[in-house]
């Protein structure tokens, strides 16, 4: 009874498999939404320390950093810890998960193309002591 039961759900695997490779073929796979697009690269750099991303904790009561792309473009952003502590790094939508950057290192965030039109959070993953202040960057992508 098991080898017939194995025969069949390898039959229905394969035939799922199958039809699922006749509609991609059929329908076509979407393009990019950024197919045909030109796209400039961006290139930023956070600075991460005891005032936060680039100084917001002096420009508290704002968004800050505001880094601005078009959509399609490519993304570059560079963050480089000065102090001692570790910090965190994400951005809604592109970068969710986030990232740590140890005390006293630089990391390189993979490249990304702006897909997105709108306004994405850029924020602080790890309770540093001035976790506060880097809570509320943006990346406006119009």
């Amino acid at each position: 009874m098991l080898p017939n039961r194995t025969l069949a759900i390898i039959v229905i695997v394969s035939a799922v498999a199958l039809g699922g490779g006749v509609m991609t073929y059929a329908i076509g796979i979407p393009g990019s939404p950024c197919a045909g697009v030109a796209s400039t690269t961006r290139s930023f750099t956070i600075i991460a320390d005891d005032n936060g991303y680039n100084d917001s904790l002096n420009h508290m009561g704002q968004t800050w950093p505001v880094m601005k792309v078009n959509r399609c473009d490519i993304v570059k952003i560079t963050v480089v810890n000065t102090v001692t502590q570790t910090h965190g790094f994400a951005i809604a939508y592109y970068a969710v998960k986030g990232t740590e950057i140890p005390g006293q290192q630089t990391l390189v965030i993979p490249d990304f193309q702006a897909i997105r039109a709108g306004s994405f959070t850029v924020y602080c993953t790890v309770r540093c002591t001035i976790h506060y202040a880097m809570l509320n960057g943006l990346l406006n992508v119009s």
